[in-house]
């Protein structure tokens, strides 16, 4: 849209020493048609496009193309910092990390490398920036490039994870992922890790307890058994269906010894749809029962 000169108020400029005169004559100089320049609906104010203004303003024009933006403060100037490292005059290497000192102290939680892209400063040196400003404790988190929030402390939020998952064998992936601030994939790692290191968690297999030892009245003793019997007999080992049914049979085993991890593995969208399948599955093997039954 066409806007009035006179109705614009001069940019939040991330240059520090403004403008650049010998840039808006060579501007004003042009016959091409310059490009709209950007402008904060709420305030009026220039965001990007300052030497193109003063530009029109030297030939004389009372108005200029333009494109609002709408957001807050902090973020138009975000968006300033940005467009001046994209096209146009480059911003100094001052400029850049003066920038990133504002944008540090008004949006904290944007991460090192997204500081990084907005800026054009190398990620290591956005850090250093960083470190001179007293540390946030409650902040346990930042945004990254993508616009996903990521702890602070990876491994601290495992080491949290750990512990609940220690204390609450039985949680879900998305209650240990909430409680340690992570994702359910990375809980899941944890889950994983902490089983096999450490044993914590539901356990991978359960074994006979000391009063079972002896008798041999553990809570899977029988189908130990029985399926021990069936894999040692020579004409069920022998035969391509013998082999499956004892595969079959050690498969339903485990997952009944560890149903918990199961279930909790399983992604929640996709929790619905394993049901339905198990049930028509559960069906199938009430059929097979009620045969060899009836043999």
């Amino acid at each position: 849209m066409l806007l009035p000169i006179d109705s614009l108020l001069p940019a939040d400029s991330p240059r520090l020493e403004g403008e650049n005169t010998k840039h808006v004559r060579a501007l004003a100089e042009l016959d091409d048609e310059l490009q709209p320049i950007i402008v904060h609906k709420g305030s009026m104010r220039v965001i990007d496009g300052m030497h193109r203004l003063r530009a029109r303003a030297e030939r004389g024009d009372t108005t200029i193309r333009a494109r609002y933006f709408s957001g807050s403060e902090s973020e138009a100037f975000l968006f300033a910092v940005q467009s001046n490292t994209k096209h146009g005059l480059p911003l100094t290497r001052e400029d850049r990390r003066a920038a990133a000192e504002r944008i540090i102290k008004t949006l904290p939680a944007m991460s090192d490398r997204a500081l990084s892209k907005f800026t054009g400063l190398a990620q290591q040196t956005v850090a250093r920036i960083r470190q001179q400003f007293p540390p946030c404790r409650s902040m346990q988190s930042r945004i990254g490039v993508d616009g996903r929030a990521r702890p602070v402390n990876p491994k601290e939020n495992r080491r949290i994870a750990e512990e609940f998952l220690q204390e609450n064998p039985h949680a879900s992936l998305r209650q240990i992922a909430r409680a340690a601030n992570i994702s359910p994939s990375t809980a899941q790692d944890v889950r994983r890790r902490t089983i096999r290191q450490h044993g914590s968690g539901e356990p991978v297999a359960r074994r006979p307890t000391a009063g079972s030892q002896g008798n041999g009245q553990g809570p899977d003793s029988g189908l130990l058994h029985d399926l021990a019997l069936l894999a040692r007999d020579p004409s069920v080992r022998h035969t391509e269906a013998g082999r499956m049914l004892v595969q079959w049979l050690r498969l339903t085993m485990v997952v009944g010894t560890n149903h918990t991890i199961v279930v909790n593995s399983i992604p929640e969208h996709c929790a619905e749809i394993a049901a339905r399948a198990m049930r028509v599955c559960t069906t199938h093997l009430e059929e097979f029962v009620r045969k060899l039954e009836q043999r």
